[in-house]
């Protein structure tokens, strides 16, 4: 059966567009296998923040909603944020995350096999943005917000007509520090963005509800209570050896939280 995504209106002409994914996540606590793409759209362009597994038409998808030309962006290069980017001539990734303009392929296997629509398209390549780059989307204006941690160069976009700050994996219910940062680094980004920008809703790529602003406090409250004794194995798939911290037993309760990162790692992690 061919895979699709679904959608549904957060705000006017603001999609979250839910695309089919692969992974159920870490350990005992699941989380979702879908990603979410996020589609806010001006009166000349219309903006996707990223591009999934690239298992589906979601270019298609995206011009059926908003039949305005697509700005693609990655909130980062993980090949769940990235899998579609042959869909367009450029994607746009902040300054830091990637090294080169050419484009990143991920192997695919079976289970990751790309659509056909994704497979006929051409090549792109990678245009960098800054760190408080504001992107004018014709009446609407979007700006580029660097939170690193969960990768060295992850992207959050804040639209400044609805106060949503659209976080990618960023900020989310579980933040897998994969960028090789310690925490120390990701809590000073959280600190930064609390402090410094105006913004009233957090919506992540692998949980369909907003974290109110104040979910960036119990990150925060969590960095700071992290103890390596308390940490939980994660097995997340065949070679991994991944380790979580969290408050909470349940994803889906309201005030869960949890920062995971592979096991041989915590000494540089608590740095």
């Amino acid at each position: 059966m061919a895979l699709s995504c679904k959608h549904w209106e957060i705000a006017p002409d603001t999609y979250a567009i839910q695309c089919p994914g692969y992974l159920p996540g870490p350990g005992r606590l699941p989380g979702w296998g879908y990603v979410i793409s996020y589609l806010i759209v001006g009166e000349e362009t219309a903006l996707l923040q990223d591009t999934g597994y690239g298992n589906v038409d979601l270019r298609g998808y995206a011009e059926s909603l908003c039949q305005k030309p697509l700005i693609a962006v990655n909130s980062h290069v993980h090949p769940d944020h990235s899998g579609g980017n042959s869909q367009f001539d450029t994607v746009y990734v902040l300054e830091g995350e990637v090294d080169s303009e050419e484009p990143v392929y991920f192997p695919q296997s079976g289970e990751l096999a790309r659509c056909q629509d994704v497979i006929d398209e051409g090549d792109y390549h990678f245009s960098f943005w800054k760190d408080e780059q504001v992107i004018d989307l014709g009446g609407r204006e979007v700006e580029v917000l660097r939170i690193e941690g969960h990768s060295k160069g992850s992207m959050a976009l804040l639209d400044r007509r609805t106060r949503f700050l659209f976080s990618g994996d960023a900020i989310l219910k579980r933040v897998l520090m994969l960028g090789g940062l310690p925490l120390s680094a990701y809590r000073a980004a959280l600190v930064r963005t609390d402090q410094n920008y105006d913004f009233i809703d957090i919506y992540g790529s692998h949980w369909y509800e907003p974290l109110g602003r104040d979910y960036i406090g119990k990150m925060i409250n969590l960095i700071d209570s992290y103890d390596p004794e308390k940490t939980e194995s994660a097995p997340w798939m065949p070679g991994s050896d991944m380790v979580m911290f969290c408050h909470g037993n349940a994803f889906e309760e309201k005030d869960f939280c949890a920062v995971g990162f592979p096991s041989d790692g915590w000494e540089m992690m608590t740095r």
